[in-house]
């Protein structure tokens, strides 16, 4: 070997580890994986967040029915106990069923409507004075029995 090449090998170094990688910016991987990440997030406050809508507007609605066996007296009111009652069936109803004709039934169509959408085993006669109620001088009807028909609509519902 002639004097170049030697001192040429005196420059070449020993094998060494190669340099730590950088932090920043991630391999392609990690991005992946933060994105399905976000998603995942994302997708679960959407969750929780119609939950907690729900949650909140049947409480409104049992609220409002807490007020309607407070302020109005069914024997000495009937007819307003009715109709605030016949209310609250039409808002949960409007909310849960939008492209059904709900909306314009009234009578015994509707109180059919209502019927078919609650569960079975419940006892639903209470519900015919929505019906024929409005209609009669003094309409005898079962109060308690029709708050807790209105309670289990809310709650399946609502």
């Amino acid at each position: 070997m002639n004097e170049g090449s030697n001192n040429l090998l005196s420059q070449l170094r020993d094998i060494h580890a190669a340099a730590e990688p950088g932090w920043w910016p991630p391999a392609p991987g990690w991005w992946v994986l933060a994105l399905l990440a976000a998603l995942c997030a994302a997708l679960v406050l959407r969750q929780a967040y119609r939950v907690w809508s729900v949650r909140r507007r049947r409480r409104q609605l049992l609220v409002a029915l807490d007020a309607i066996a407070l302020n109005i007296d069914p024997q000495e009111q009937p007819h307003e106990f009715l109709s605030r009652m016949n209310r609250l069936f039409r808002v949960v109803a409007l909310r849960a069923f939008p492209g059904t004709a709900c909306a314009r039934m009234q009578g015994s169509d509707w109180v059919r409507f209502i019927q078919a959408s609650m569960p079975r085993g419940v006892p639903l006669e209470g519900l015919w004075a929505l019906a024929s109620g409005p209609y009669q001088c003094r309409p005898e009807f079962d109060a308690a029995g029709l708050q807790q028909l209105a309670r289990r609509w809310v709650g399946k519902y609502g």
